[in-house]
């Protein structure tokens, strides 16, 4: 008899007492189990469902992503508006203080005790410098609408004396013009950021005021996206960006005299492409650290004086790009 389902002798009386026998022919059923084949195709299959929806999630989030750097762009040029309304004028790029344009919108970005502690006038090793102080402490303030939420670097990192600045995704206009900050380091036939007269909206002591955008407010974008890397260097220049004000910025002059330097912590001209880094990796780093970009694949946002954002392709023509930046270079911009 085999192991399963053997005959059983089964013993029994009846109502009468008399004894009877009968073969119990039940039969045990046998367990089955996965075999290993049938559990390497299961995980196979989870694999490749795997494989399927991660492209899906991956857009979805970017997709996010995306929608809330435009949100922050549409926050930081209407408050460029707000303070338009209330002063007449766009805030500077940036005073002899090393104050910039970010620093002067913190009321209209309901930041009003962060901008009240600020001090306006230079003390101990200057404003921006000097340990412990309160401007020091603002500028590691982090600022949710200043950052896109693409960008991969740490909340706060060191730089320039201050132990935990916050580095930002957004820098101000300062036009068409610029190829460094430094006059000794220009392209031939441009000029450097220690000029006070730029082309764009915001420079060293500028006073734009939307009057002055003689190119239409939907043809002249205020701020841009920047592709802040503090740890990517070319020809000593980092690719770091920041927000409300500058040690290095603070020697400038509004008289026509030179002095300060790293304007480009704050602006970015359109000199160099959109996105240089990654189509124009040969370009100087003076050059690529003013250019815009953005963290998004194939463009980068940008929010026009008229607060309207739009999404600028790496592809779009140097010409039409570089005369978005100007205010007042009456181009012909058709159908950028």
């Amino acid at each position: 008899m085999g192991i399963y389902g053997a005959d059983r002798l089964v013993l029994g009386a009846n109502k009468t007492g008399q004894l009877f026998r009968r073969m119990d022919r039940s039969r045990s059923k046998p367990r089955h189990g996965f075999t290993l084949v049938e559990l390497l195709v299961v995980i196979a299959v989870i694999g490749i469902l795997v494989g399927l929806m991660l492209p899906a999630v991956q857009s979805v989030r970017e997709t996010a992503r995306r929608l809330s750097c435009s949100n922050n762009l549409k926050q930081l040029g209407l408050s460029l508006q707000l303070y338009h309304d209330s002063h007449l004028r766009f805030p500077y790029g940036w005073d002899t203080r090393g104050m910039t344009w970010s620093g002067h919108i913190l009321p209209q970005l309901e930041q009003n005790p962060l901008y009240d502690s600020l001090q306006f006038h230079e003390t101990g090793a200057g404003n921006w410098a000097y340990n412990g102080g309160p401007n020091e402490t603002a500028a590691g303030t982090v600022i949710g609408s200043l950052r896109c939420p693409s960008m991969n670097l740490p909340t706060h990192l060191s730089n320039h004396g201050i132990p935990e600045r916050v580095p930002v995704s957004y820098r101000g206009n300062a036009g068409s013009l610029a190829s460094s900050d430094d006059a000794s380091t220009i392209v031939p036939g441009t000029r450097s950021l220690e000029h006070l007269q730029q082309n764009g909206i915001f420079y060293g002591c500028s006073q734009v005021r939307l009057g002055d955008v003689r190119d239409g407010t939907s043809q002249t974008f205020m701020i841009g996206e920047s592709f802040t890397d503090p740890f990517f260097y070319k020809d000593g220049q980092a690719m770091d960006y920041w927000a409300i004000g500058s040690p290095s910025i603070d020697p400038c002059r509004c008289d026509g005299g030179t002095g300060g330097t790293e304007f480009s912590e704050v602006v970015g001209t359109t000199f160099a492409p959109l996105n240089a880094r990654r189509t124009a990796p040969q370009l100087t780093g003076r050059q690529l650290e003013l250019a815009f970009g953005g963290y998004h694949p194939e463009g980068a946002y940008l929010v026009f004086c008229d607060g309207a954002v739009h999404f600028l392709n790496d592809s779009i023509d140097d010409a039409i790009y570089r005369s978005l930046s100007s205010r007042n270079g009456n181009e012909s911009i058709p159908g950028w």
